[in-house]
């Protein structure tokens, strides 16, 4: 029921009304001025009004000031993926894996005259940066320079006030992200249970909402919500964020959209393979008619703060002239990093030599330095390491490789429509779900089926397409869900997981259509913040050509004239204001009254 509903929809006839008892969606006008769109993500928060041209785009992390008492130590989040046991065997392999990377480099072509890449050794770049001295220099004029450097007065700090936090000044907060590698952060540590994370979202949300948008929680009751959540999601996260939405926050009306299918709509095509590349994850759905395909989807545990971490290394093999730099402990210093990287990184073979580069920081007396520092080709390694996962390592040998959790896997009391109920209360060819007995036994006859009487009447039956899992169980990996699930399929043989393009072939071979397969290669759209790095689309199209030229299928990697970062949630304001968006929006009413029954009737993705 389900699936032909979505396919109706997305093709554009007219929807079959819904079962009876729920309310239909009522026609009111839409007023994108009163439409809020939120993007949340692992490390930033894109809000904003429908009509407004480009989001706000925040920290995604609150920081609650201690109370100093006797035995409690402070909790922080990392803002960049943290190392994962570094000893000296670990260092070895990180090496020889750099130097392997570097070969491949040596034997690029940087012209048309067929001349090879001269690589400058860390050795020679080392002398330079050592001796290199950090030069004093005047704060940034502008707002900044106006307004104190840190609020030590504040219950909380939101946004950049966070990154402005040194290893000191740390100490005396506890800092949370709410979402890490693309879900919700709930761990066993203090602030890590599920209420707490959702009290986190809101923290984060309602100063949004109402600091940088100047909006009124008491007014949020004429306002309506368009959330993005991720291709890969838990059933039990969405039922949250929707109690959060329309309850806590008090929004009038909201409606839940994939990532992957705000991308097309922001992107201006019908169809593709997103390929979205975020601070802490990497995710691949392959977009049909603005649906995700189920089997066709995909969450790496990889982005663009495991780049940072490998970009640190490799500067440090060169003589890094900041010495302080510790990413663990310091957010300024975690910052930094990721503002290297935008800066330095980039995938143009044809750069090649030492190029001497420049960067501002701000010590904790106050004083700003400017450093200038050499870099060769480690300015292109880092970002190598999507294509050559060996390299991140140093963030997590094995990892875990999200997919769709089946249904009868994503159990929730709540859902009296859950797989779980209905494979009790079912029935299958006149059979009870719950009597359900195997056909035949060893050295016995095939057992009579029970007859269906009139009580049975009442009873649902099973839809074959929610039983289907398209996970596969590995030690040592575990999901957003919290149970041991991942796909072998995305892993190679040393269980590393699959680099970038491999991922991607990957994703589209699991598509049962020859010719939607074609179409997906077609038109591989690549979005996300650690997207924007200049060349990443056209290596990523040359390796992902290289390896199914065979079939004589046609490769292209799209990126849109716009902030990468900011495709899925033009996206999503797009989708805000159509008309054919009417029958999404869930009242409170609806909420209150239907809970997950409207939402799954309503939902524009497979439930």
């Amino acid at each position: 029921m389900q699936r032909s509903r979505a396919s109706s929809t997305s093709s554009g006839r007219q929807p079959a009304p819904p079962p009876i008892g729920l309310p239909q969606p009522q026609a009111q006008p839409l007023e994108a001025p009163k439409i809020i769109v939120i993007h949340p993500g692992s490390q930033h928060l894109r809000i904003g009004r429908a009509a407004d041209l480009n989001p706000l785009t925040l920290l995604h992390a609150v920081a609650y000031r201690r109370r100093q008492l006797a035995g409690d130590r402070p909790h922080h989040d990392p803002l960049l993926p943290p190392l994962d046991n570094v000893n000296s065997a670990l260092m070895v392999e990180f090496e020889e894996q750099r130097l392997a990377v570097s070969r491949i480099l040596q034997h690029c072509v940087v012209d048309d005259k067929n001349r090879l890449r001269v690589a400058t050794p860390p050795q020679q770049l080392a002398h330079f940066n050592r001796s290199s001295q950090a030069e004093k220099v005047p704060p940034p004029s502008g707002p900044i320079a106006d307004e104190p450097w840190l609020d030590r007065e504040a219950p909380a700090l939101f946004d950049d006030r966070i990154l402005r936090l040194s290893a000191v000044d740390a100490r005396d907060y506890d800092i949370h992200f709410p979402m890490q590698r693309g879900e919700l952060n709930v761990h066993k540590e203090k602030g890590g249970s599920l209420q707490a994370s959702l009290q986190h979202l809101e923290r984060i949300w309602s100063y949004a909402l109402e600091e940088r948008l100047k909006i009124p929680l008491r007014e949020l009751s004429t306002h309506c919500a368009v959330l993005v959540v991720n291709d890969v999601y838990v059933r039990r996260y969405l039922r949250e964020f929707m109690t959060l939405l329309l309850q806590r926050l008090g929004f009038r009306r909201c409606f839940l959209v994939q990532d992957s299918v705000a991308s097309t709509y922001g992107a201006g095509i019908g169809y593709g393979c997103v390929v979205d590349i975020g601070a802490q994850k990497t995710s691949i759905a392959c977009i049909e008619d603005g649906i995700s395909q189920l089997d066709a989807r995909v969450r790496l545990p990889y982005g663009g703060g495991d780049l940072n971490q490998v970009l640190l290394l490799l500067l440090r093999k060169c003589g890094f002239p900041y010495r302080e730099c510790n990413v663990q402990e310091s957010y300024v210093d975690a910052h930094l990093l990721d503002e290297l990287k935008e800066k330095f990184c980039h995938l143009n073979a044809s750069v090649c030599g030492a190029q001497e580069k420049h960067f501002n920081l701000r010590k904790q007396n106050g004083q700003w330095l400017r450093y200038t520092i050499q870099v060769g080709d480690e300015a292109l390694m880092a970002p190598l390491a999507l294509f050559h996962t060996e390299l991140l390592s140093i963030t997590g040998r094995t990892k875990a490789v999200c997919t769709q959790q089946a249904a009868q896997d994503q159990y929730d009391c709540e859902d009296c429509f859950d797989a779980e109920y209905l494979k009790e209360t079912g029935r299958k060819n006149g059979v009870r779900g719950g009597d359900s007995l195997p056909l035949t036994t060893s050295g016995s006859q095939p057992r009579p089926q029970l007859p269906v009487t009139a009580d049975d009447e009442e009873l649902i039956v099973v839809d074959q397409d929610e039983t289907n899992s398209n996970c596969q169980s590995q030690p040592g990996s575990q999901t957003a869900g919290g149970q041991l699930n991942s796909n072998g399929c995305y892993h190679n043989g040393q269980g590393q997981v699959l680099p970038l393009d491999q991922a991607v072939i990957q994703a589209i071979s699991r598509l049962s259509n020859y010719e939607t397969k074609r179409k997906m290669f077609g038109s591989i759209l690549l979005v996300g913040s650690s997207a924007k790095l200049p060349g990443l689309a056209a290596w990523l199209e040359h390796r992902i050509s290289q390896q199914v030229q065979s079939t004589g299928t046609e490769v292209n990697v799209l990126t849109k004239g716009m902030d990468a970062g900011m495709v899925a949630w033009k996206g999503a304001a797009i989708m805000s204001v159509l008309e054919s968006a009417r029958e999404l929006w869930i009242s409170q009413h609806d909420w209150q009254r239907h809970g997950l029954r409207v939402l799954r009737e309503r939902s524009p993705f497979l439930w």
